[in-house]
């Protein structure tokens, strides 16, 4: 990756830090869920924070690993609130990955709930309105991910927030120990190393997120249609004989119907395609330092065999030659 002045970006260093807040004895309640809140911004992002009598303080352990923020909370119980006018105030937009280790947390987002017990996680977007509780003392993981980073990758993310991904699916199995695996070591990992695990992470988290889901109605049933499909297209858009009609094959469908799904929201098969080749493009594109690979070379790599239909796609998704992309 370069910048404007075509010099290579320093990859940021991983950064780790500690927040520890215990409740004197004289203060009141309002002043201490004041400046718990602080602290929960400081970490995450703003939003309103009830506690109860009994509250007496929380920790959060922070990890800044390249674009990911991966943090373990502590803290009694308590009811946090992100507001719409909380994320409109935002500059970066984030979800946020909740994994609980002791107790269950009740997440709601969109008009759904998930009850997340341990060894399950949930998502939840973060320029949303939604809600946390955590009614026992609370020890949770989290990794904050920037949406622009998650949504390229996969288009149809929201249609996971405050939805479970338990732990009995295989995907999300692998994933949850990857990601305890990342929280243990990622302190002591070079800050180039971090930044190649940052995409493993990723790639294991869309496979999850994808995984297999209860469908009790039509509505669900179309989404589960259309999160296979992503995944689907997840595995084998570097094939360049790619089709939407082996999409549809893949899971079960007509293509008549798989498309219709993804009209619903303004997107076709053959661009979800394309987008996610153009994606990976970019990726390989800002690190030809290190990966010493052509333009034609990385076209080629991501599913497109005609390196001028390549070019041209990526100059109208980029505003730039591929050559030119740092």
């Amino acid at each position: 990756m370069r910048n404007q002045t075509g010099k290579p970006t320093p990859i940021a260093p991983v950064v780790r830090q500690t927040c520890t807040y215990e409740v004197p004895a004289y203060l009141q309640r309002e002043r201490t869920a004041h400046e718990w809140a602080d602290i929960i911004e400081i970490n995450y992002f703003p939003m309103d924070v009830k506690i109860g009598p009994d509250f007496r303080g929380g920790s959060i352990e922070r990890i800044d690993a390249g674009g990911i923020r991966a943090c373990t909370l502590y803290c009694d119980p308590m009811v946090t609130q992100r507001h719409r006018s909380h994320a409109n105030a935002e500059a970066d937009e984030f979800y946020v990955i909740e994994m609980p280790q002791l107790s269950p947390v009740l997440i709601t987002q969109r008009g759904r709930e998930a009850f997340v017990e341990p060894g399950n996680f949930t998502i939840v977007n973060g320029a949303e309105a939604y809600l946390f509780e955590n009614p026992e003392h609370l020890c949770l993981r989290t990794l904050r991910i920037p949406c622009r980073s998650l949504r390229s990758r996969l288009p149809g993310v929201d249609d996971c927030v405050a939805t479970l991904a338990s732990a009995n699916q295989p995907c999300t199995a692998l994933f949850l120990d990857f990601a305890a695996s990342y929280f243990r070591h990622a302190p002591a990992l070079p800050a180039e190393i971090n930044a190649r695990i940052e995409q493993q992470l990723l790639d294991l988290l869309i496979l999850a997120l994808t995984d297999e889901r209860s469908s009790p109605n039509e509505t669900s049933v179309r989404s589960g249609h259309r999160l296979r499909a992503m995944r689907f297209i997840e595995q084998r858009f570097s094939d360049p004989a790619l089709q939407p009609a082996d999409v549809a094959s893949a899971i079960g469908v007509s293509e008549r119907y798989l498309q219709k799904i993804f009209s619903e929201n303004g997107e076709t098969l053959t661009a979800v395609i394309r987008s996610r080749r153009l994606t990976e493009a970019k990726r390989l594109l800002a690190n030809r330092r290190q990966n010493r690979l052509s333009v034609t070379q990385i076209a080629m790599i991501v599913g497109f065999s005609d390196p001028a239909y390549f070019s041209r796609v990526f100059r109208q998704d980029a505003g730039m030659a591929p050559i030119d992309y740092q």
